[in-house]
């Protein structure tokens, strides 16, 4: 895989993200939406999904200059809670890319001093459950019908990103020493139907 760039993204970026989103499949688009869009994204989705400032934030993942990912966190309320969405390219799933837009949606939601975080899924999206495991093993899962909630701390994932690095320094040795850990949807977006769904990472 080419390399991954991953960078905020702005209204500047809305051109991109609706291309980005035209090249989803129908079963994408309704894993990440929990609904079907249509041939054309609507203007005001695309606006939805590049939120900013204190209250939001997107991150666009790139392979060429092309974008392949799409994440974004959203504050609920006034709370320092914040909902995190991420949606992957069909050709780029299962190669770790949602993973690393999650991880860069984190960091940037606790350096506006979000706290916690909440992920919404499918009950039968094993990808984001191995993900929300690996990442934050004391995450409160909730179960609602065919959905699931998880919430954690956004502290909780660096305290899991470290031990996962002592475990590997600890067992591959001076391979280690090169080693790196890749490292609601609030209302407005909830108008397109859903938050964080990819089936594979």
């Amino acid at each position: 895989m080419n390399q991954l760039h991953i960078r905020k993204a702005g209204r500047a970026d809305r051109a991109l993200l609706a291309e980005f989103l035209r090249g989803l499949s129908p079963n994408s688009v309704y894993q990440r939406f929990q609904a079907y869009l249509g041939p054309e994204p609507k203007p005001a989705l695309v606006d939805a999904m590049l939120p900013g400032g204190r209250h939001g934030g997107a991150v666009l993942g790139l392979v060429d200059q092309r974008p392949v990912a799409h994440g974004m966190w959203v504050r609920v309320g006034m709370a320092r809670v914040a909902e995190i969405a991420v949606v992957v390219a069909d050709t780029k799933q299962g190669q770790g890319i949602g993973t690393q837009i999650a991880v860069s949606l984190i960091a940037d939601l606790a350096s506006h001093g979000v706290q916690r975080v909440k992920v919404f899924t499918s009950a039968n999206n094993n990808a984001v459950t191995r993900m929300v495991t690996r990442r934050a093993p004391d995450a409160v899962r909730e179960r609602d019908g065919p959905t699931i909630t998880y919430t954690f701390t956004a502290l909780s994932t660096n305290r899991a990103e470290r031990n996962t690095a002592s475990t590997v320094a600890a067992s591959a040795g001076d391979r280690a020493r090169g080693w790196r850990r890749d490292s609601r949807t609030a209302s407005a977006t909830r108008r397109g139907g859903g938050r964080l769904d990819r089936r594979r990472r």
